[in-house]
């Protein structure tokens, strides 16, 4: 109930701050954001109810080699010490290519302080670009977050929930930005509900 409160207090700040210079969208702007709020509170209890993925589960997952990139280590998920499960894993290509994925589950009862990292991304739908770095928000029925390319670095970063649940962040360096696409893909994140 305390982390719905804080969320719904989040919220009604964003909100605030959104239709400051827009009166008109105020009344409109509070409903979207109280029902989001609402879905929150009822998705963050059913995720406090499911049982986390293993850290062998997850460990088993990765695959061998990912876009032609040989696994080089997993290791636990950076959030593991606040009692979230997750593991990350490191791939390296030939060419000096190399892809670090980084899965943490929104299960179990420190999930949502995963999870609700997210909220912002809900009613943020402008992209942008520059001669150095794009931003693309990602919000549709199974991700919810950003893609981020640094266009001198050749980096990508894609961050995002994945289905409510899943918190994925890929970091590809000198690799093109649909190969990092196409190793999601691979990923295959849907086995990992249980």
């Amino acid at each position: 109930m305390k982390t719905t409160l804080k969320i719904l207090g989040l919220m009604l700040l964003m909100v605030s701050c959104n239709t400051q210079n827009k009166k008109d969208n105020t009344v409109d702007e509070t409903v979207k954001m109280g029902k989001t709020v609402q879905d929150l509170a009822k998705q963050s209890q059913d995720l406090k109810e499911t049982v986390p993925v293993s850290e062998e589960t997850l460990n088993n997952w990765f695959p061998k080699t990912l876009q032609g990139m040989e696994l080089q280590k997993i290791v636990k998920g950076t959030l593991t010490g606040y009692g979230i499960s997750g593991a990350t894993a490191t791939y390296e290509g030939s060419d000096k290519s190399r892809l670090v994925v980084n899965v943490n589950d929104g299960a179990g009862e420190k999930g949502t302080m995963l999870t609700s990292q997210y909220i912002a991304f809900k009613n943020l739908n402008t992209d942008s670009e520059t001669d150095t770095k794009s931003e693309k928000i990602l919000n549709n029925n199974t991700m919810l977050g950003v893609e981020t390319v640094y266009k001198a670095e050749k980096k990508v970063l894609i961050n995002f929930l994945y289905k409510d649940r899943f918190a994925v962040n890929m970091q590809a360096d000198n690799i093109e930005k649909q190969a990092v696409w196409n190793a999601l893909k691979e990923l295959k994140l849907d086995k990992l509900f249980h």
